[in-house]
């Protein structure tokens, strides 16, 4: 934009977002030759990287020769430095050209030469070697000091706002712009020298190595390594004389290992056709008849006789299976007669209830007693139909009932809970009884 169409806009605050557009354009710029020179960069691994995947084996051999490799590699390190800085240094005094020709242009219409561009960004480059120079200086002086660290940085942050100083007055002496314009130029300018620092030194520290490094790693380093490799593969024997001896016996043992396994696995197999054995199987139903599962030893001696039929443990099993079914029927007429002898006491017991309930002799406790858990059908076979139901509750009006204090006779009170007895009472007529029992 023209310096007339400029002086004619209102207020500082347009002048200066034009000159913040016209920074921006140029920071973006910067960005992308910073990213194509990183994209231009060829691919692929070589010795560098290789050093660089193997830090943790290769670093007692770098330990070991540290010294001859930073004697003969300083030169290329410190050229290699020099041209970085070299470049930094020129592209950022053609930048700071640039940029201070339009800042006056914007800024200062009447002091914009190309001259004075020339001038200011070569005091600007004056101003920074000296305040670097002088930023060294301190930082041998404190060295050795207690509290390096914190020394460190306090000089580095008073430098840093020395610099600064210097810088904005460097521009208010050349362009007589105010402080605040002055300072917001000296920011983006820094802002805009590390990025060109950063798209210099990126695409360098990220290209292959150089004719000069390839040399430096082909005569210094790698005939070291080679070196190193085959002192090792020389001293294996000596430092492991009983290496081989012990591949060997660790071979032997592994043989042994293995034969044992087979060995472990033949005894199990036999192990396993021996439980299908006559003689282990009748051994098993001996142990099963002992124990009294006379139903397993029956069924067990039977499939046995049908499996072995010609085997000489025939006879044997022959007599446990007869010995077992005699058990058997023993068991059976026992629990038959244990049956009938149960039910003849429940029947005799029946009777005598009964009997004492047409007497009126039974105790409220002892018909609890008789009738607790039976269903409602149960009881009506002892005692008929009630005199009264509800749906809880009987009532039978004979008078069944003593009680053994008074010997007054009542009738009898039955509650019921899911069909079953729940409890019993005395009986006092219709819609009487008194508290369960």
């Amino acid at each position: 934009m023209p310096a007339t169409r400029l002086s004619g806009m209102p207020g500082r605050s347009r002048r200066a977002a034009k000159f913040f557009l016209a920074l921006l354009a140029l920071f973006f710029g910067v960005l992308v030759l910073t990213a194509r020179a990183q994209a231009g960069a060829p691919a692929g691994e070589d010795f560098g990287q290789y050093l660089s995947d193997h830090q943790a084996e290769l670093a007692p051999f770098f330990a070991k020769n540290s010294g001859e490799f930073v004697t003969k590699g300083m030169p290329l390190v410190l050229k290699w430095v020099g041209r970085m800085m070299l470049a930094t240094v020129v592209v950022g005094w053609i930048l700071d050209i640039a940029l201070s020709r339009g800042y006056s242009g914007l800024f200062a219409p009447a002091l914009a030469r190309l001259t004075r561009a020339v001038v200011y960004a070569t005091g600007r480059l004056v101003i920074s070697i000296i305040v670097t120079v002088l930023f060294s200086l301190a930082i041998v002086l404190v060295s050795g000091m207690p509290y390096l660290t914190v020394m460190a940085i306090s000089i580095t942050i008073i430098f840093a706002l020395l610099a600064a100083a210097a810088q904005v007055a460097w521009i208010r002496y050349l362009y007589r712009t105010d402080v605040f314009i002055s300072l917001l130029f000296f920011i983006t300018l820094a802002v805009i020298h590390g990025f060109i620092a950063l798209g210099i030194s990126a695409p360098l520290v990220g290209a292959p190595a150089n004719d000069e490094a390839k040399a430096f790693v082909n005569d210094t380093v790698v005939p070291k390594l080679e070196a190193e490799a085959a002192a090792t593969r020389s001293s294996i024997p000596t430092l492991y004389p009983g290496l081989e001896q012990g591949t060997t016996e660790v071979a032997t043992l592994q043989d042994q290992i293995n034969q044992s396994t087979a060995d472990i696995a033949h005894v199990k197999q036999e192990i396993e056709e021996q439980k299908k054995s006559p003689g282990y199987l009748y051994s098993q139903l001996v142990k099963v008849h002992a124990n009294g599962d006379l139903e397993a030893a029956q069924k067990g001696f039977t499939d046995f006789l049908a499996q072995f039929p010609d085997s000489p443990l025939t006879g044997l099993a022959k007599g446990q299976l007869v010995q077992v079914q005699n058990e058997m029927a023993t068991q059976a007429a026992e629990k038959k007669q244990a049956d009938a002898n149960a039910a003849a006491a429940a029947a005799a017991a029946r009777a005598d209830l009964l009997a004492r309930a047409a007497k009126g002799e039974v105790t409220l406790s002892q018909m609890r007693d008789a009738l607790i858990g039976k269903t409602t059908a149960e009881v009506s076979g002892l005692f008929g139909a009630p005199t009264e139901t509800a749906s809880d509750r009987w009532g039978y009006a004979q008078q069944m009932i003593v009680n053994p204090l008074t010997n007054d006779k009542y009738g009898l009170t039955i509650y019921f809970t899911e069909g079953r007895v729940q409890g019993v009472d005395y009986y006092y007529g219709h819609g009487g009884g008194g508290g369960t029992q």
